[in-house]
């Protein structure tokens, strides 16, 4: 066999190993649930429809769907402020940087051990624990799961019932002269 057909057989063996190399990244399935581990739990539904705040030392707040709407119905009733409740939701969808079965961990060391402060989705409650100054997340405990998580809702649940009220717009005046 001369030098050209045997490099024509090796490029043709070369080819034939690069195809299916593409084929076999294309047709494989990664397994994404483990990286991209999120608060969203099946119990919660396709569709929440009761969420209840939890705050130690104020009154749990009840938002229910109603039509088109959140409504705050208890302590007090009004109809919410359609951004805050869209932020709050967005705990479900958070990536969780680590996740860890809490079964034989100290709860009180993250604290967790007791119900300070939580959210329950349509019955699927997270509770709050300690911010982790290092990390710059907190822990949240779902179930027997404990999740560091980079929130931005703590805050408004700690507030209660006011932080859903809607804020008055102000009305804009025309300043003299600028006619």
């Amino acid at each position: 066999m001369n030098p050209t057909k045997k490099r024509l057989w090796l490029n043709l063996a070369l080819l034939l190993v690069i195809a299916g190399l593409v084929a076999f990244i294309a047709t494989r399935e990664e397994d994404t649930s483990e990286l991209h581990a999120t608060l969203y739990d099946p119990a919660i539904g396709d569709e929440a429809r009761e969420v209840i705040i939890h705050a130690e030392g104020r009154p749990d707040v009840v938002l229910k769907q109603e039509d088109s709407s959140w409504k705050v119905v208890k302590p007090s009733q009004f109809i919410a402020d359609t951004a805050k409740v869209h932020h709050l939701f967005t705990l479900l969808s958070e990536d969780a940087e680590s996740h860890y079965a809490l079964e034989d961990k100290d709860w009180a060391r993250y604290g967790l051990d007791k119900n300070r402060l939580s959210v329950s989705f349509n019955g699927v409650t997270i509770i709050f624990g300690n911010y982790n100054e290092v990390a710059h997340k907190r822990y949240l405990r779902k179930g027997d799961t404990l999740y560091l998580v980079e929130e931005t809702v703590a805050g408004m649940l700690k507030r209660g019932e006011d932080a859903f009220r809607p804020q008055a717009r102000p009305v804009l005046t025309p300043l003299q002269g600028s006619q």
